[in-house]
């Protein structure tokens, strides 16, 4: 097998495809289910290409940079993996980033599945997130019981090409129907850098972060990283191209105070530069700014709700003091606490 056949075929498996199939005409077993209706959703955004897409509610996320997962029920990715093996049957949606300078990648991954044994449907033109794609229906049977059926969307992107999958076994992929559609129209693609701007400074375009006690929409380049939680009730922190650049939010108990008292007990750990009144998710809030490092400075807001404190914690550039800010009121004027 030539290296060049050997890449084609690992980007097929890491979009959850098998690749050796049975052959065997007819519709392998499957029983008509009653279309499943769309319910709520959860929000991810990969961390690294900075791609995001809402599924559903309660489903099991198996996601790292560049590939992520999301299936209908626990075990069904093993599914996917072993189709003959004592799974349960069930769907997924998944998106697989491969570096790539064209759609042409697309043909080729879409060939070797034909050769594999799958019947692939003629391509279709397709719009996903704003951006035109080319969509390959697909099915295969594994056995005469076992029947996979699905789509490939392939949307081109600058050097990457994004391998947009929706796939089930038997008749789930008929019934989940309404729940692929839905899911793939909340896609949203990151923007191309603007020539001659900056790449560091903070996005315009922003996207919802959900938190379970509070959500913000935070630029679209800046990705949350894992921290912590310590003795705080909820934390979120999301950073951007600089690493000493970020926007965080913690989440405690009041014990009674008010926003202002909260404020006192704080405002003496750090030498202010600035201290003033703010409406934050239209709460009175109270701000304080301060130098953390000579190059970066530090603003926090502080909201009380419900007896929690939220604490809006903002790092910038200095020498980029302006464009950090304009990002920065902009997503602080979008922060809502559930």
């Amino acid at each position: 097998m030539t290296t060049k056949r050997r890449t084609l075929l690992g980007a097929a498996l890491l979009a959850g495809t098998a690749l050796f199939l049975l052959a065997i005409p007819g519709c392998g077993g499957e029983k008509k289910m009653e279309p499943v209706k769309v319910g709520e959703m959860d929000f991810y955004r990969d961390p690294g290409f900075g791609y995001s897409i809402q599924y559903p509610k309660g489903w099991i996320v198996n996601a790292e940079v560049g590939r992520a997962g999301f299936y209908s029920a626990q075990e069904v990715d093993k599914k996917f993996l072993d189709p003959t093996g004592q799974y349960p049957d069930g769907v997924a949606i998944a998106i697989t980033v491969i570096r790539s300078a064209g759609i042409d990648t697309a043909r080729k991954i879409m060939d070797d599945m034909t050769k594999s044994g799958f019947v692939v449907a003629k391509p279709e033109s397709v719009t996903v997130g704003g951006k035109s794609g080319v969509r390959y229906g697909y099915s295969g049977l594994y056995t005469k019981t076992i029947k996979e059926s699905g789509q490939h969307i392939y949307v081109a992107a600058d050097t990457v090409v994004y391998d947009i999958k929706t796939a089930g076994f038997g008749g789930y992929y008929d019934a989940y129907k309404a729940v692929f559609d839905a899911s793939l129209a909340t896609i949203q693609f990151p923007k191309p850098a603007v020539p001659g701007r900056d790449p560091t400074l903070p996005s315009e375009t922003t996207t919802q972060n959900d938190g379970k006690m509070f959500s913000i929409q935070a630029p679209d380049n800046y990705n949350a990283v894992p921290v912590p939680k310590g003795s705080n009730d909820e934390v979120m922190e999301l950073r951007g191209q600089r690493q000493d650049c970020s926007i965080r939010i913690d989440v405690f108990g009041a014990k009674g105070l008010t926003v202002e008292k909260v404020f006192d007990q704080n405002k003496g750990k750090y030498k202010a530069t600035a201290e003033g009144k703010a409406t934050v998710a239209g709460l009175p809030a109270m701000t304080l700014t301060y130098a953390a490092t000579p190059n970066v400075e530090r603003r926090f807001y502080f909201v009380v709700k419900n007896d929690k404190v939220f604490r809006v914690t903002m790092d910038w550039y200095r020498p980029q003091r302006d464009e950090y800010l304009k990002a920065y009121e902009k997503a602080i004027a979008s922060l809502k606490i559930k």
